[in-house]
């Protein structure tokens, strides 16, 4: 076997070469990945920094929302009765309607409860015995009352003006519902 010797000359292209191979390997291998790491911790830095100053808004906006919060809570006994039940709720609506109509010095006859067709809410039929001016102020009231409520159902019989001429006093069944809420428990 012979070997060939290289002249000095080729001899330095040779080292060269593997000198850049050394070097290629050391930017690929070595300097390549950490240069990468440092930009991946410098963007994942960057990200921390924007959810910082995300979660110090909401952080700061936690008053606002508090206030806005209880001002939608008060807003909600304008439409919503507290009650710990649908039995109670309905209890409060017929004595709600019983005190109106008896303020407004009509007759009540009776009043119960009903089945609800929707849950959350409570269902009375009431029944009395009104004037005209009566039942349209009992209407007016029970419209702008709060917690407001529903009137599903008006029957108004006047059988007297068949045999006088004249309804002096009419019979009306009034059924209502109103949404309830849970009392909360202390």
């Amino acid at each position: 076997m012979s070997t060939r010797s290289f002249s000095p000359r080729q001899a330095q292209a040779v080292a060269l070469l593997i000198l850049l191979a050394v070097l290629a390997f050391l930017v690929f291998v070595i300097i390549a990945p950490l240069i990468a790491g440092f930009q991946e911790r410098a963007a994942q830095r960057e990200q921390y920094a924007l959810q910082y100053s995300a979660n110090a808004r909401n952080i700061a906006a936690i008053p606002r929302l508090r206030r806005m919060a209880e001002a939608h809570e008060q807003l909600l006994g304008d439409f919503l009765l507290d009650a710990p039940d649908a039995a109670t709720a309905g209890e409060a609506l017929r004595q709600r309607l019983q005190t109106a109509i008896i303020a407004l010095g009509g007759e009540f006859r009776g009043g119960e409860d009903i089945a609800s067709a929707e849950a959350g809410k409570a269902a009375v039929r009431v029944t009395a015995r009104l004037s005209e001016g009566q039942l349209k102020q009992l209407l007016a009231n029970a419209q702008n009352a709060k917690p407001y409520l529903t009137l599903t159902t008006l029957v108004i019989g006047a059988d007297e003006a068949l045999v006088t001429g004249q309804a002096s006093a009419l019979d009306v069944q009034i059924e209502a519902s109103i949404p309830y809420r849970p009392a909360a428990k202390r």
